[in-house]
């Protein structure tokens, strides 16, 4: 088997007196589409946030494409590797989509501004919103924005993607044109992924390992088919009836 591509050795937090997590160790292979739920507060999002650089842990290490967090000395250059896509987009207001797009490409990785228009292009037609290029984000639907941040996102190239619940600000309605982009993502691409989610119907179709995190460890990893037919931990079973409950 191949060295992994996100190694999470043994990674620590504490804020205050709260542990936000618990030595917690992860390997993530190319490719690989895993998913993370968990109630509220379990660490999912700090876990994200860590292999990014967002958090600085205090113990353990993160290594992204064998490039260890804790002695890296060039944090933005690692970033240019790992796209990430928040909750709320993150977009700027002030600037059309395809400048959102853009600016990473030339500020970052100091790509000619015709080359950064191309990759732009390329990837709102990838994302389904090419039509939408010269709008500002606030003329955009939720869906189309939190797409918008996709293709931003993309268009740094990275070798892993990291989604911290990409559909919990959207309406009902919305929710699916950003999972399907997602799903062709994993499944057409071949995009390493660690998505934070809630949404378990694309976790059964998608994913490749499931992690159920409480309280800043990982009480469960498993396959997909393990995970939601014979999970293991009496925690895990009891989240997955709650969540999975219909009314």
């Amino acid at each position: 088997m191949t060295t992994p591509i996100v190694q999470i050795q043994n990674v620590s937090l504490t804020f205050d007196q709260f542990v936000a997590l618990d030595k917690v160790s992860l390997d993530v292979h190319v490719g690989q589409c895993t998913v993370i739920c968990g109630p509220s507060g379990s660490g999912k999002s700090t876990l994200l946030r860590c292999i990014n650089g967002l958090e600085r842990f205090q113990s353990g290490d993160v290594l992204v494409d064998g490039t260890s967090l804790r002695q890296c000395r060039d944090l933005p250059k690692l970033r240019l590797n790992i796209g990430m896509v928040f909750q709320h987009f993150e977009l700027y207001p002030h600037m059309t989509v395809l400048d959102n797009i853009t600016l990473a490409p030339i500020k970052a990785k100091k790509l000619p501004k015709a080359e950064a228009q191309a990759l732009a292009w390329h990837y709102l037609e990838r994302v389904g919103i090419a039509d939408q290029a010269g709008k500002f984000p606030g003329h955009l639907s939720g869906g189309q924005q939190q797409r918008a941040a996709i293709a931003r996102a993309l268009a740094l190239q990275p070798k892993v993607m990291l989604f911290d619940e990409p559909t919990s600000a959207l309406d009902p309605e919305m929710i699916s044109e950003v999972l399907y982009v997602m799903r062709d993502l994993a499944k057409d691409d071949g995009m390493t992924m660690l998505v934070v989610t809630h949404e378990m119907g694309f976790a059964r179709k998608v994913a490749d390992d499931m992690i159920f995190m409480d309280s800043g460890r990982i009480i469960e990893h498993s396959s997909v088919e393990e995970f939601f037919d014979m999970p293991k931990a009496v925690r895990t079973k009891e989240f997955l009836n709650k969540i999975l409950t219909k009314f």
